[in-house]
């Protein structure tokens, strides 16, 4: 027996007859109670979307794997008796046989004899997921060089604030962490490239090119940077981090006017591996994300912009929205202008923002560019409501900054919220060149 078109017919003993709900809880809180025989309502779900073979990788069919105990405290320390005490030799006995019958208990994480990998999302990120204050694609830890073959590249990054220059060559570089107690040892570090996404996923993704590198324990910080020759790769070192140059040239296409979305991902694949689909760096602290377009122009300053809005994996209740924020709330501006405190200000005119309705995938981005500033308010709309079927969908936004003075910047944030979740954002910088 299935539920009609109304809902469930409610068999709860709260009732004296029959009552039909559209949700799955009760008006007295308890769940429904279907008809004996009937089935509660499958959640649809969207077929996978095709997926990119990339260079360089291999996907290894394999069982998830099993599911450990844990504690909230290191399991070598509780109930363990003082040094010298006599009892000790029994307590060990016992979580020897605790281990035989049960198995083993690990404690935290980032407290076992293990590499903890991490890409930053914020300067003071250590590898809690999901990223506190909600902003996890603008990572400090992702860098450009603009007109700069990979071949003849420094190993060390000559800005950290560098934009992407459409179609020529830029040099990618990553800052990649280990926070354990364990070295890591040919570290995996993959530079990707995206169009611009509110939603990104493998199956959008393009390999630029891969890197190896060994990093020590958390302990271990050398006080200046140390350059590091391998077979397999060089880099500049710190004992713990390292700076990590891409091998391979990358070319952002005019189409996209050097806005692509760039992602960073480190893993070693025995001792802190990462699933080849996990492309999310608000769940993954593997994952580093940049999601960044500067627009450097005379007032004024505009873009026209399509983002993706990715592969959902059922139909949803989606929203985009944009927040305009203090140039002094964006940390990677401190990166962009080379100093601590850079002392942008926000201009005097509040700028005109806002989104189209969804497009088809492969639709063109209009030109709002080319109209009037007087029209723009009440063309676009800062927060847009759909529903997202299983198809993808990208969305035109547009903004225009008209008084833009030396010293200010205006910052833009653009995020994709489904069933109420962030699932991704995209901050656009206008700035007086």
């Amino acid at each position: 027996m299935k539920p009609d078109r109304h809902g469930y017919r409610c068999h709860c003993s709260c009732h004296d007859k029959v009552t039909i709900h559209v949700s799955m809880t009760c008006d007295c809180g308890k769940p429904v109670l279907p008809p004996p025989g009937c089935q509660p309502p499958k959640r649809p779900k969207c077929p996978p979307p095709p997926t990119k073979t990339q260079p360089g990788t291999v996907d290894v069919p394999q069982d998830p794997p099993p599911k450990t105990n844990t504690s909230d405290t290191p399991p070598w320390s509780v109930g363990k008796p003082p040094a010298g005490d006599p009892n000790q030799i029994p307590w060990f006995r016992g979580q020897i046989n605790g281990i035989i019958r049960n198995g083993p208990t690990f404690g935290s994480r980032k407290d076992e004899y293990l590499p903890y990998l991490l890409i930053r999302a914020t300067s003071g990120d250590r590898g809690a997921r999901p990223v506190p204050g909600g902003v996890f694609w603008e990572s400090p830890d992702i860098y450009v060089t603009p007109n700069q073959e990979a071949s003849s590249a420094p190993l060390n990054p000559p800005t950290l604030g560098g934009v992407a220059q459409a179609n020529a060559p830029n040099t990618l570089y990553a800052h990649v962490w280990n926070l354990g107690k364990a070295p890591a040892y040919r570290v995996r570090v993959e530079f990707y490239w995206f169009n611009p996404s509110l939603g990104i996923s493998r199956a959008d993704a393009n390999l630029v090119g891969a890197a190896w590198v060994d990093l020590a324990n958390r302990f271990t910080l050398y006080p200046n940077w140390v350059e590091v020759k391998e077979s397999y790769g060089q880099w500049l070192s710190q004992g713990c981090h390292a700076i990590v140059r891409c091998p391979e040239t990358w070319v952002p296409t005019f189409e996209n006017n050097g806005h692509e979305c760039l992602v960073v991902r480190v893993f070693e694949p025995l001792l802190d591996s990462l699933n080849p689909s996990q492309f999310s760096a608000d769940s993954d602290r593997h994952v580093g994300q940049r999601n960044i377009a500067v627009v450097q122009a005379a007032s004024p300053a505009s873009i026209d912009l399509g983002l993706g809005l990715g592969y959902p994996d059922a139909p949803a209740d989606a929203e985009v929205d944009v927040s305009i924020d203090s140039p002094d709330k964006m940390e990677w501006l401190q990166l962009y202008a080379g100093v601590r405190n850079p002392g942008f200000s926000p201009p005097a005119a509040p700028p005109s923002v806002g989104f189209l309705p969804p497009l088809a995938d492969g639709a063109r981005v209009p030109p709002v560019s080319r109209l009037p500033v007087d029209l723009l308010p009440s063309l676009l709309r800062t927060r847009e409501r759909f529903h997202r079927g299983c198809c993808p969908f990208k969305v035109s936004f547009h903004a225009t900054a008209t008084d833009l003075k030396p010293k200010q910047a205006q910052v833009l944030r653009v995020r994709q919220r489904v069933s109420g979740e962030v699932i991704g954002g995209y901050s656009v910088v206008l700035i007086k060149a």
